[in-house]
């Protein structure tokens, strides 16, 4: 084949999204900018409309979330994101399990998550590297998400590696309201918004939730959330606007924790699905942010300031093997963290032409810095015995990015783009009885280019839109734990991601809205679970590759479908578990649904969540149990009146949610006197799924009295 069909093939494989024309002055996608949508007023976009550089880059709207489920913020996330699931694998309130693209990112080591432009992850989190818990954020104050995949983004770095996404609030909610919720298992949530009319001085508005659930389990969850959210503007012009986010969140829960399969199983089954070998874990949580955003845009040159910082703390209790290494007290362990952090991001983006052709340049700084305690600690019934580490680590991070987009041709776009990122380390012991002390400093560098091309190679025809193919490729990186970084100087702090793929946008029919692609990412070292301490440590280089597709559905004018659908092939490249297989990597994951919205006020949805079956372990010995649940959503709308009704898991299946292979050794336990192991097992070790949960609640919307300036 000749280098001319070579690049027709090339651009007919990939883009499809927007309609690029030549001088054509395009809004700049929102999820370009992690801050720029916080604070600015938000332009409406339908699917297709925006100019994004991936055939699976997008936004989700609002009106997109509301059949979703919200009781959960992770709720949010799932319903919204095509490719994303998550799960919880310790039946409690800390940060869920995300899987994404063929990785299983624990708590987010390999997906970005960001609020109105705030980091969530954590790096050096107590229990693991890149946590990102998003409980504290309410879903009712949601205005959108911006959906990235692959590192190709010059404007987000570490833990970017498979994706991520930057959630934004609204600006003001259109009304207050108050609603209140109830369901299975002593579920319970109110909340009221309260926000003054247009017009009003400061445009400000409050957001309150509490949320308890007792759970399924034999043990009650216990699961208690307090939310306090206020967010208002503080300076507003036609060009600019400064505006100020404050939140407070509280949490505390028990925790069955995990089960071992062994112990389930028929015949001689000693455990029922909902049961627990020790009750006492749990753990409790703390998170405020502050957040100021001031962005200027006019129609040529746009300009974003942004400060943050947070206050964070975790105590958390964990005992993943039960009898293993202390068979008298067992092997409890208390995790700790207790940080402040803070940091800043700016950005430059102006809009001109040279030799008559349209470009783009865009400059950014961004800088953070963790100031974190963080301590690992043996323990029984939540009462310290000993101190196996206890750290004081700062960990401050700069990056600076820029990026060229040149528009020679009305069908052609390209984005050429570098990242540079600098991170120092700083760990020091504080137990002298410490049974792993570690102290030290280190530095990590990284360069990572970034380049993606749009084509839109033919018109419109009859039946379709401008089909826009997609060509990408970038580097990118998830860093390392700074102990692990500081005791291991051989060890590169951070480890990097090169990925590329190609895809393809367009609507046919003037009905089916449809995007595919293939994606190809190497990582140069994978993070694997201890199961001694529930914590991922680095491994050899692996390697994932898959395809992708998404199809919308308008079925007629009240009615459509969805499916989100991929397929992951992941295996290890380097290391002592060369050609072995990625442990719990995802391989084949769904969801779709079919969803009414009928003009009497009339509203419901029916959907599918399906993840395969995939390895527990690199010599690929277990094989995780695979899942698919239904769940029936509703809602009735009547002038200032909403009624909503939902089960999920329609019917009742008995599913494994979070699922991990490792040893784990039962003896001396009162709980459980028929059993005594003589040697550690190694077995799948599961946090059953909820089972067939009713939910049904109301919101009544009302108005405020308008304040304003004498």
């Amino acid at each position: 084949m000749n280098s001319s069909r070579i690049v027709a093939v090339m651009a007919l494989l990939l883009i499809l999204r927007e309609r690029t024309t030549l001088g054509q002055n395009t809004p700049p996608s929102s999820a370009q900018n992690p801050t720029q949508s916080a604070s600015a007023p938000v332009e409406v976009y339908v699917f297709g409309e925006q100019p994004v550089s991936t055939a699976t880059e997008q936004t989700v709207r609002q009106k997109d979330l509301e059949l979703r489920p919200t009781a959960t913020p992770v709720d949010i996330l799932t319903s919204s994101v095509p490719g994303l699931y998550t799960v919880q694998h310790q039946g409690g309130g800390k940060a869920d399990e995300y899987f994404i693209r063929g990785f299983d990112a624990d708590h987010g080591t390999d997906f970005a998550i960001f609020v109105d432009g705030i980091p969530v992850n954590l790096p050096n989190n107590a229990h693991g590297q890149g946590y990102a818990d998003i409980h504290w954020l309410i879903p009712e104050i949601v205005d959108h998400i911006d959906v990235t995949k692959g590192p190709y983004f010059v404007q987000y770095g570490d833990f970017a590696t498979a994706g991520a996404v930057n959630i934004i609030t609204k600006r003001r909610p259109a009304d207050s309201l108050a609603s209140i919720l109830g369901g299975s298992y002593s579920l319970q949530r109110y909340l009221t918004i309260l926000s003054p009319p247009e017009g009003t001085i400061f445009q400000p508005y409050v957001a309150f939730e509490a949320y308890h659930e007792r759970g399924p389990f034999k043990d009650p969850l216990g699961y208690n959330r307090y939310n306090l959210l206020t967010k208002f503007t503080l300076l507003a012009t036609a060009n600019s606007n400064l505006s100020f986010l404050g939140t407070f969140n509280h949490s505390y829960w028990d925790a069955s924790g995990e089960i071992p399969s062994r112990l389930t199983r028929n015949p001689g089954r000693i455990l029922g699905h909902f049961d627990s070998i020790d009750p006492s874990q749990g753990g409790n949580t703390d998170r405020n942010n502050l957040n100021l955003v001031y962005s200027y845009t006019d129609e040529r040159q746009s300009f974003n300031a942004q400060a943050w910082g947070f206050f964070y703390s975790l105590t958390q209790y964990n005992n993943f093997t039960f009898f293993e290494n202390d068979p008298i007290n067992g092997d409890e362990i208390e995790q700790r963290d207790k940080r402040g952090a803070g940091g800043s991001y700016l950005n430059y983006r102006r809009k001109y032409s040279r030799f008559d052709m349209p470009m783009e340049t865009l400059v950014g700084f961004l800088s953070r810095t963790d100031i974190a305690r963080v301590g690992l600690f043996n323990a029984v019934n939540r009462r310290r015995l000993s101190t196996q580490q206890n750290s004081q680590i700062n960990q401050t991070s700069l990056a600076w990015y820029a990026q060229q987009e040149l528009r020679p041709t009305n069908w052609f776009r390209a984005q050429i783009g570098t990242r540079l990122d600098q991170f120092y380390y700083s760990v020091r012991n504080l137990s002298p009885d410490a049974a792993i002390p570690t102290s030290g400093t280190a530095q990590g560098f990284m360069a990572n280019p970034k380049v993606n091309l749009i084509f839109t190679p033919f018109a419109a025809g009859n039946w379709y839109t401008p089909p826009q193919l997609y060509m990408n490729f970038g580097g990118g990186h998830h860093s390392n734990d700074a102990r692990v970084v500081v005791a291991n100087p051989d060890q590169a702090p951070l480890a990097r991601a090169l990925g590329g793929e190609l895809g393809l946008r367009t609507k046919l029919f003037n009905r089916l809205d449809l995007a595919v692609n293939y994606w190809y990412l190497h990582l140069s070292s994978e993070l694997v679970l201890d199961g001694d301490t529930g914590q991922f440590e680095p491994a050899g280089a692996t390697r994932r590759h898959g395809p992708e597709v998404e199809l919308r559905y308008q079925i007629n004018d009240w009615l459509t479908s969805d499916l989100d659908a991929s397929y992951t092939w992941g295996r290890f490249v380097s290391g002592r578990t060369q050609g072995g297989a990625i442990p719990n990597a995802p391989r084949a994951l769904a969801y779709g649904g079919i969803t009414a919205r009928h003009p009497s006020g009339l509203e419901g949805r029916l959907q599918m969540r399906f993840m395969g079956s995939r390895y527990g372990d690199e010599d690929r010995v277990s094989l995780l149990r695979p899942w698919m649940i239904f769940d029936l959503l509703a809602k009735y709308v009547w002038e200032r009146y909403e009624c909503n009704f939902s089960i999920t898991n329609l019917a009742n299946k008995k599913w494994w949610a979070g699922q991990q292979f490792h040893e784990s050794q039962i003896r001396n336990d009162p709980r459980l006197p028929t059993v005594n192991e003589t040697v550690p097992v190694n077995d799948i070790h599961y946090t059953p799924g909820g089972p067939l949960t009713i939910r049904a609640g109301m919101t009544v919307h009302f108005e405020l009295p308008k304040l304003t300036r004498d």
